[in-house]
């Protein structure tokens, strides 16, 4: 696929890779059984020893997702609505 898309490329465009991520921690316990997760913007071309020190502030927090917590019983109807929520936030 980057084959594809630097192909289209013109002689002075430049193509900066970005990537999407979260820590995998949760932000913080709230009510109603849910958690909030954080989702992270960087740049791809940064080494990764420099991404992953905290000191450089590489990543920037772009959204903050609600997580339901696992094996738990959620109406049907409400975990849709968290779905759809997410999904709005990524786009």
């Amino acid at each position: 696929m980057l084959t594809h898309v630097k192909s289209k490329l013109r002689v002075r465009d430049t193509l900066v890779p970005l990537i999407i991520m979260s820590d995998g921690t949760h932000f913080w316990k709230l009510a109603d059984d849910k958690t909030e997760q954080p989702v992270y913007l960087t740049i791809g071309n940064l080494s990764s020893k420099i991404r992953q020190m905290p000191s450089t502030e590489s990543g920037v927090m772009v959204a903050v997702l609600r997580i339901p917590f696992k094996n738990r019983n959620i109406p049907q109807n409400w975990l849709a609505e968290l779905r759809h929520s997410n999904r709005e936030v990524l786009n």
